[in-house]
């Protein structure tokens, strides 16, 4: 079975707004939020979301550092043949938690992670050439399932360590 995690701020993980935007790196076993959807994909294909990973924006941009080496720490635990990080949608401090967690997860941890986002989310302006990243609407709703889908077929082929197509083929914003 592919094991994967999945990371999500406060507001994806349902534990809260603005309010909650400090929350520490936790984790809390299985999937939650969207990862309940993103769950009955993956088993589909053969992998699960092990853990979800929870922390606000706010800690981890003014932490950076210090969040990064926390949720690193949890994901090791795991041993994980993937992490998503998203989707993002258009919360622009998530999209900016997403890439930085996703650069770190690859050069740290030699595993296989990605980010999901929309286009006007500024993580994939500032990350798009670095990391890949798959497509989402800015608000779920029309186009969420879709962007689901192709987060869980990706992940499998990050996973599994296999070719990975064009953007167009696999979902990802190209690599200018």
């Amino acid at each position: 079975m592919i094991k994967a995690i999945q990371f999500l701020n406060q507001v994806q993980a349902g534990f809260g707004g603005d309010e909650r935007m400090d929350i520490k790196p936790q984790f809390q076993n299985g999937a939650i939020g969207t990862g309940m959807i993103l769950k009955s994909m993956l088993q589909r294909e053969g992998a699960d979301i092990v853990a979800t990973i929870i922390c606000g924006d706010n800690y981890f941009l003014q932490n950076k550092d210090l969040a990064i080496e926390e949720i690193l720490n949890i994901i090791k635990n795991f041993k994980p043949d993937v992490v998503i990080c998203g989707p993002a949608l258009n919360y622009k401090r998530y999209g900016e938690c997403c890439g930085y967690l996703t650069i770190a997860i690859e050069e740290k941890l030699n595993i296989s992670a990605f980010a999901a986002m929309s286009e006007d989310s500024t993580g994939t302006e500032l990350f798009r050439n670095k990391i890949y990243i798959i497509e989402t609407p800015n608000r779920g709703g029309t186009g969420l399932n879709n962007s689901l889908r192709k987060i869980s077929k990706f992940a499998i082929k990050l996973a599994n360590h296999e070719t990975i197509g064009t953007s167009q083929e696999d979902g990802y914003f190209p690599k200018d």
